[in-house]
């Protein structure tokens, strides 16, 4: 049966949600008889769940309890697009949105996630907050482009300090996890409460690796989003034992079909590359990659499951975790069983290893249970954050002490 809309969209900006729709062609084409005369937008709150809810939640799902926004007309633009902005969305709410013509039936679901900036960072506000920050440093910071993403988006390198021996941050492997607003605001404390450390310490930090998906994340997709827009795992892309097929999570690494897809080739993202690119040229002394979901991230970490009989990289790598750890939890002191040997087959960690011996970490969490279920349903606040960033900012500030001395 033909619709009279065509190609409807949902974005979330700044708060509120804004459709967009066209007259499908046949309508647009031929005689329209007032059928755009006035629209009906009506909106559902759902109980999505983030991390357990996909695009399956949406299939089928129908207009039944929504309530009617609008009702009325709507100016076209170009006499084909329409555009409406609700104003009225809650952060923090799923909704799913449906588009009515005069007499056709309702178009949708659109499905759309409200989030908070200062808790989800746009690719805006990731590019200011590293500006500023490299401002503010001077000679002390370079901020550079290592790479694009699938779709065309710069990936930015911050590197900070003059010292010889240097830290490796990577976030947003997985672009609904972790890494800008956690590894910014660290590297701001550190110059501003801790600059001394930088004479012999630098900084290596990738904080946003996965743009597009974060950026889509924050526009709006309500379920987790893990790979790129090639549908390639990044932590599974990564040129170490590349060949070797997964199976975690339930899912076949060799699956393009499958979440933690390794790609069609060793390194075959340019997000991957452009990892490569500067790990291949700066040999940091530890690598520290953000993960587990929503914003924030923590202890245990998983390195190379390649490591786990090699006792002088366990020693060296419980050396750097701990101190690393003793900022996070400072009142719960170091448990050895915060470091997994759990990182798979193409991912970041196995692949800095088996090149340069180098420790590194994903950063998951657990030993913090109550921000765990929060971060795992999308429910990370600004209080939470905030926590987060203070630990994380005494996390590498020990690190960088240890490295220092």
């Amino acid at each position: 049966m033909r619709k009279s809309i065509t190609q409807p969209q949902v974005l979330a900006r700044e708060g509120a949600v804004i459709l967009t729709w066209y007259q499908s062609t046949p309508l647009f084409s031929g005689e329209v008889h007032g059928e755009f005369a006035r629209f009906r937008i009506l909106r559902k709150q759902v109980n999505f769940v983030f991390g357990e809810d996909y695009q399956e939640y949406f299939l089928g799902l129908g207009p039944e309890g929504a309530h009617v926004i609008h009702d009325g007309p709507l100016e076209a633009h170009n006499r084909r697009r329409y555009t409406f902005h609700d104003d009225t969305a809650e952060s923090g709410q799923t909704y799913a949105y449906f588009i009515e013509s005069v007499s056709s039936g309702p178009i949708g679901p659109l499905p759309v996630r409200i989030r908070d900036a200062d808790v989800w960072w746009s690719e805006e506000s990731i590019t200011a907050r590293l500006e500023a920050l490299c401002e503010r440093a001077g000679q002390r910071a370079t901020l550079s482009i290592c790479g694009q993403t699938a779709m065309g988006r710069k990936i930015p390198c911050l590197t900070l300090g003059d010292g010889p021996r240097t830290i490796g941050l990577v976030g947003l492997i997985h672009g609904g996890e972790s890494g800008p607003e956690l590894i910014i605001p660290a590297m701001e404390h550190l110059l501003d409460e801790a600059p001394e450390l930088l004479d012999h310490v630098r900084i290596v930090a990738l904080p946003a690796v996965n743009l597009d998906a974060r950026q889509a994340q924050v526009d709006g997709t309500p379920w987790y989003l893990r790979t790129n827009q090639q549908c390639v795992d990044l932590n599974r892309n990564f040129p170490t034992h590349w060949e070797t097929t997964e199976f975690g999570y339930g899912l076949d690494s060799s699956d393009p079909t499958a979440g933690t897809y390794r790609g069609p080739r060793p390194a075959s993202a340019p997000e991957t590359a452009a990892v490569l690119s500067v790990f291949e040229m700066q040999r940091p002394d530890v690598v520290f990659s953000y993960h587990c979901l929503a914003s924030i991230c923590g202890v245990p970490a998983l390195t190379s499951r390649y490591a786990e009989q090699d006792a002088d990289f366990a020693q060296h790598a419980e050396a750097l975790l701990q101190p690393f750890a003793r900022g996070l939890h400072p009142d719960l002191g170091y448990e050895t069983g915060w470091l997994g040997y759990g990182c798979s087959a193409g991912s970041l960690p196995a692949w800095l290893y088996e090149r340069y011996g180098i420790p590194a970490f994903d950063l998951e969490a657990g030993a913090d249970p109550e921000a765990l279920q929060k971060c795992r349903v999308d429910a990370t606040d600004r209080a939470l954050l905030e926590d987060y960033q203070l630990r994380h900012a005494r996390a590498l500030r020990e690190v960088a002490t240890t490295l220092a001395t």
